[in-house]
């Protein structure tokens, strides 16, 4: 099922039956005096999730901008077919404006939404966003890590010169802890809990050429309705030709300086270099280390027993697992 967080949605103005005194009008003319625009503008609505509804009179349609932030305590389950009568009801809710719901969802098109699956992968912690941002994809992606004590995340971004893809991965729990409204809502626990252990995988589309290839079309119920595991599209087509990553390579890494890094991929390259084989690898250290050998005999060792106790792991492979949780996502 589709779940959206933020979405901008236009309808005719029909739809509309009255409006709050909080709207600002605004016109402007040529010399003339014949009308160029006609509007009637809330920007600054004072409720969380509902962003802004615009109406241009002249063109004869309206805007709409909501989060899945409207829906409160349900905040996880985003807006999908289920609770976008609950998102609209809000709105009128507000007295800013009143509009026929029904009327609304037969004839509103998506102009820009944000897709989200909430996933719970086996591995929850900073290995998992730094694996993500060290993956060998393709040279049309950029990557970003944010990893600081309010911000953990990965984005991808392309460079494509028609459709960019752009996905992010994030600890949600971060995003509530830090934002005001969140914090000081009634329901903040339960919306910490809920996304506790939780990666929020979001993709964002604003392009109507890309939204139409998505979804057939751009209609709002069409969307909500669409079977398309949209986030799984986007993180297969930007993985395509990587090579299988095993997360648990990453663990070792773990507090570790950059100096220590490089001492440890040189010693395992040596180990590697000998297939292995102790006696070799001994052998190796003995011919080019003959004034220091046992010092580096120790630290080699222990590099060997780490590789040789992760063989006898089970291996998670990053790519696969989350391609599998995002395509298992309700």
């Amino acid at each position: 099922m589709i779940r959206l967080d933020s979405i901008k949605l236009q309808v005719p103005n029909e739809v509309i039956n009255s409006f709050g005194s909080s709207f600002i009008s605004s016109q402007s003319a040529d010399t003339n005096g014949v009308i160029l625009t006609d509007k009637l503008t809330l920007n600054n609505t004072g409720y969380t999730g509902f962003k802004s509804f615009i109406t241009d009179r002249k063109t004869n349609s309206s805007t709409l901008e909501v989060s899945a932030k409207i829906l409160g305590a349900d905040y996880i389950e985003g807006i999908n077919q289920n609770t976008i009568e609950q998102a609209l009801e809000t709105v009128n809710k507000t007295k800013h404006l009143d509009i026929n719901v029904n009327r609304f969802l037969d004839t509103s098109t998506v102009l820009r939404c944000d897709v989200t699956n909430n996933i719970k992968p086996e591995v929850f912690n900073e290995t998992f966003y730094k694996t993500l941002a060290a993956l060998p994809i393709a040279k049309k992606y950029h990557i970003d890590l944010f990893n600081t004590k309010r911000n953990l995340g990965v984005v991808y971004k392309g460079s494509q010169k028609t459709v960019r893809d752009r996905i992010i991965f994030y600890d949600k729990t971060l995003d509530i802890i830090r934002d005001k409204e969140f914090r000081n809502s009634p329901y903040a626990n339960k919306l910490y809990n809920d996304f506790k252990g939780v990666v929020r995988v979001e993709s964002n589309h604003s392009q109507f050429k890309a939204l139409n290839k998505h979804f057939g079309d751009r209609s709002l119920l069409t969307v909500l309705k669409s079977p398309v595991k949209l986030n799984y599209n986007v993180f297969s087509r930007i993985t395509d030709k990587t090579t299988d990553v095993n997360l648990a390579l990453f663990n070792q890494f773990e507090g570790m300086k950059f100096s220590a890094i490089r001492n440890y991929l040189g010693d395992k390259g040596i180990i590697e270099l000998c297939n292995n084989d102790w006696q070799q690898i001994e052998l190796f250290i003995k011919v080019y280390n003959t004034n220091n050998y046992r010092h580096f005999k120790k630290h080699i060792r222990a590099v060997y027993n780490t590789i040789t106790a992760q063989e006898s792991k089970t291996d998670l492979n990053i790519i696969n697992h989350i391609k599998q949780l995002l395509n298992e996502a309700a």
